[in-house]
């Protein structure tokens, strides 16, 4: 249980902390946050104002980060936090292949919309999850989540919208500076 609830802490702490510092930040710019155990690497959304794209570097794991986004909606149904902890299915750029994402919080935002924040499972290679991503991004001119049906799934029943886009220019770059800070800026290799 207290784990649990160490879990649950952290996220939030580093939600508030993107949505702290969101109100300084660009809205169009990558911005590099840091904490004491984090480098949170962050792009708004085209589609859903507000909701980011992360990439999260633990600061003693640097060649490896979690990616977390959020989708925020609108629509009433009293069953939304019954979805934290569970898996749901998405497509990246209109690609299924058994992905799903865990949704971590489900926050109640002001009276009448929620923010659900979800984490792709498990840790990534950074070098590796960059290149998949911008070879999506660069062979689509986009990079986009939809969250999609599965049998024990409806999007529609929990969201308003149900997909995000995110520019991924000058990505490679803001992760290289990400790494540079968690490592030092002499041992990161260039992409």
């Amino acid at each position: 249980m207290k784990r649990f609830i160490v879990f649950i802490s952290l996220h939030l702490f580093l939600f508030l902390l993107i949505i702290a510092y969101q109100a300084q930040a660009n809205e169009d710019d990558w911005n590099v946050i840091t904490s004491d155990e984090f480098i949170v690497t962050t792009k708004p959304g085209e589609v859903i104002w507000g909701d980011k794209l992360s990439l999260i570097i633990r600061k003693n794991d640097c060649a490896r980060m979690n990616i977390v986004f959020s989708f925020s909606t609108k629509k009433e149904n009293e069953n939304i936090k019954n979805l934290q902890n569970k898996l749901i299915p998405i497509k990246i750029n209109g690609h299924q292949e058994d992905l799903e994402v865990e949704v971590i919080m489900v926050q109640p935002m002001f009276n009448y919309m929620n923010l659900v924040l979800m984490q792709a499972p498990g840790l990534k290679n950074i070098e590796k999850m960059i290149g998949s991503m911008m070879a999506w991004y660069n062979h689509d001119n986009f990079f986009g989540i939809e969250l999609v049906n599965s049998p024990n799934f409806d999007p529609k029943e929990y969201f308003d919208i149900l997909n995000n886009n995110w520019k991924l220019d000058g990505l490679p770059e803001k992760i290289t500076e990400a790494q540079s800070i968690c490592y030092g800026p002499e041992d990161v290799e260039q992409s």
